[in-house]
């Protein structure tokens, strides 16, 4: 008997520990920018969310850090994939990026949308709280985006030679546009 309560008080709190350390996430409160678990290749972060019910929120950005040799620096973007289903954040730390005050919506449709500049590649997580009228979260939701240095972009298009129709098409736009 006794090792039946004993069975049952540690299934119990197994059951019961794990279920409280997740919040439920709100199907009301939609990121669409940028897409969950993507790579872009940019200098700030753009986020847009979408409220389809009059709703409280707050939305934060974290750098996900490593340490190595006891510092705190980005995760190394060649051995990580955003999409990859082995993706183990809890491996690293959260730095906070941005934290932009509170945002409430009064109508059954609206959205949000912060610019957020990001350090430097590397993996980001967008965490959007709901809110109740006290401000207590009620519901959260994650989103994991990894950030990728932004290519520089070579603006002499018209410096390699071309025939026939490109030619005449090069200096056309040349003479209208200037070099």
């Amino acid at each position: 008997m006794r090792k039946l309560i004993i069975m049952l008080t540690l299934v119990l709190t197994l059951l019961c520990g794990t279920v409280g350390t997740y919040a439920a996430t709100d199907p009301n409160v939609i990121l669409v920018n940028p897409v969950s678990k993507s790579t872009v290749t940019t200098n700030n972060l753009l986020i847009s969310v979408k409220l389809t019910e009059p709703k409280t929120i707050r939305v934060k950005v974290y750098e996900k850090k490593q340490i190595v040799n006891g510092t705190y620096a980005a995760v190394n973007l060649n051995a990580l994939t955003a999409t990859s289903s082995s993706l183990n954040t809890s491996d690293f730390s959260d730095v906070i990026v941005a934290a932009p005050p509170v945002y409430e919506s009064k109508n059954n449709l609206s959205f949000y949308t912060k610019q957020v500049n990001v350090s430097g590649p590397g993996l980001y997580r967008i965490e959007i709280n709901t809110l109740d009228a006290s401000g207590k979260v009620t519901a959260t939701n994650n989103s994991y985006v990894i950030v990728k240095e932004k290519a520089t972009e070579d603006t002499k298009i018209f410096d390699a030679p071309q025939s026939g129709t490109m030619q005449f098409l090069q200096n056309l736009l040349k003479n209208i546009f200037g070099d």
